[in-house]
């Protein structure tokens, strides 16, 4: 009953969403059932980061007893949660208030624009490994890169106008070309993912093979 039970419900859910949205005009009722199913699935999200945040302090906790070299981190951790939560329920015009806007405008949106600048420098990298022009199609990913990233340069702009048209027609025509195929790839594999997990052949959602 362990598997059966996760199994049954995943199917019963899965296949009564698919046949709303494909049958919902044959079945109006159908639609009312398939809405209160996927507002059950959004309060039981909302269980499972509130489960997360349980294990992240307990893991911590953890840390903390057994005097990890890293353990002041935990405790900074503690701080910003306990921070954050008490000031998060305070009533608008209060002091706790500003202090929960001055922690998420002044220091979480600041820190988080910085680990993402910091992630040039990685992108960088990578970037001059991926345009070594080791065989055909390395050639053409660093001829490709080139003449964006030049088209896109104001100078290489006056210097000839071939620049920006093919960097717009690799932008235009090449790179949307590229996305769409793979978001139609990614799509596939989504529904087949889908497929099965509906009929019980993944049951990695509830820590089976």
């Amino acid at each position: 009953m362990r598997k059966e039970v996760p199994i049954a419900i995943g199917f019963i859910a899965g296949a009564l969403i698919l046949f709303e949205y494909f049958f919902k005009d044959m079945a109006p009722g159908v639609s009312v059932i398939a809405t209160k199913a996927q507002n059950w699935g959004s309060i039981i999200s909302a269980f499972a980061m509130g489960l997360a945040a349980a294990n992240l302090i307990v893991i911590h906790g953890r840390r903390i007893r057994s005097k990890h070299p890293d353990a002041w981190m935990s405790w900074v951790m503690y701080a910003g949660i306990l921070s954050m939560v008490v000031t998060g329920f305070a009533a608008k015009g209060t002091l706790l208030s500003d202090i929960y806007t001055f922690l998420f405008d002044g220091l979480y949106l600041p820190l988080g624009t910085a680990m993402f600048s910091i992630m040039i420098f990685f992108i960088a990298s990578a970037a001059r490994r991926a345009f070594r022009a080791r065989n055909v199609d390395a050639m053409f990913l660093l001829v490709s890169g080139l003449l964006v990233m030049l088209g896109n340069a104001p100078l290489m702009t006056m210097v000839s106008p071939f620049f920006p048209r093919a960097s717009s027609w690799f932008m235009s025509y090449a790179n949307v070309a590229g996305n769409r195929a793979i978001m139609i790839g990614a799509a596939l594999g989504m529904v087949l993912t889908g497929f099965r997990v509906i009929v019980g052949i993944d049951r990695s959602y509830f820590g089976g093979e």
